[in-house]
């Protein structure tokens, strides 16, 4: 039976050109996350989600497929080496308003694992620690569905701990935008961000998120990192000690960038 299945199933994609071979394998690929959706998350997805989050799946592996860098000479590449470096170097995390505070957000996918990881720190104003926290969750899944999940999380988490007057910062250009600007996705990835700003227009009005650069999210990243190794949800009231190496940054404020 399993044979005679195969035999079908390969002589149907020999018939089908390369252009529809893609749209049925996104679609497959879209059910398969339909149905584990509704056996581990209890969510259902009607017929709608799972044909446009085909489609948005096929337009970003089509878009990442046409890309091209162009040849460089070494001169170019020289000087844009040098141009990003510096660059690196004056992308710094930056303290909030006085009587405002911070939450720097990012999420991890490691590749050994079948996790996705989430860290968020808390600052003051005064750039000092207020608290952080790490939480994973499986299986994983992809890049900007796991960074909406992770301010997903952290919104909840600033309302449960009865903090106001707070300024998100996430190093996914698209979670920011959406949230700022974009409605009517009805992916997965726009029912979560859709829920993370009607929760924020209810309880936490007067907050704010903004997109940074990865260079200033560090602290938000290594806490994701290390989320994944953990046995369970962490919360660390003091400065965490990570099981990478990290020391500060610079005098006055709290942040980490790995030691070489």
């Amino acid at each position: 039976m399993v044979g005679a299945y195969l035999k079908i199933q390969q002589t149907f994609i020999k018939n089908l050109s390369a252009a529809q071979i893609e749209i049925v394998a996104t679609t497959m690929w879209s059910i398969w996350k339909a149905r584990n959706m509704k056996l581990w998350q209890q969510v259902a997805n009607s017929t709608t989600v799972i044909l446009d989050r085909a489609k948005h799946l096929l337009d970003g592996w089509r878009q990442a497929n046409r890309k091209q860098v162009p040849l460089r000479s070494d001169n170019q590449a020289l000087h844009s080496s040098a141009s990003t470096s510096s660059n690196s170097i004056n992308i710094r995390w930056r303290k909030p308003e006085r009587g405002r505070y911070k939450c720097n957000v990012d999420a991890s996918f490691p590749t050994t694992t079948n996790k996705v990881g989430f860290g968020m720190c808390i600052r003051d104003s005064d750039g000092n620690h207020v608290r952080s926290k790490t939480m994973w969750f499986n299986p994983s899944c992809s890049v900007d569905v796991g960074e909406a999940l992770a301010l997903h999380h952290a919104i909840r988490w600033i309302h449960e701990i009865q903090l106001f007057n707070v300024d998100f910062e996430v190093d996914s250009k698209r979670v920011a935008d959406y949230f700022n600007n974009g409605r009517g996705d009805v992916t997965e990835f726009g029912s979560i961000m859709d829920s993370s700003v009607q929760f924020r227009n209810t309880f936490l009005t007067n907050s704010h998120v903004e997109f940074i650069r990865r260079q200033a999210n560090e602290v938000a990243h290594a806490l994701a990192k290390a989320a994944t190794s953990s046995t369970s949800f962490q919360v660390f009231d003091d400065i965490p000690a990570l099981s990478y190496p990290y020391r500060i940054l610079y005098p006055g404020v709290t942040t980490f960038v790995q030691v070489n």
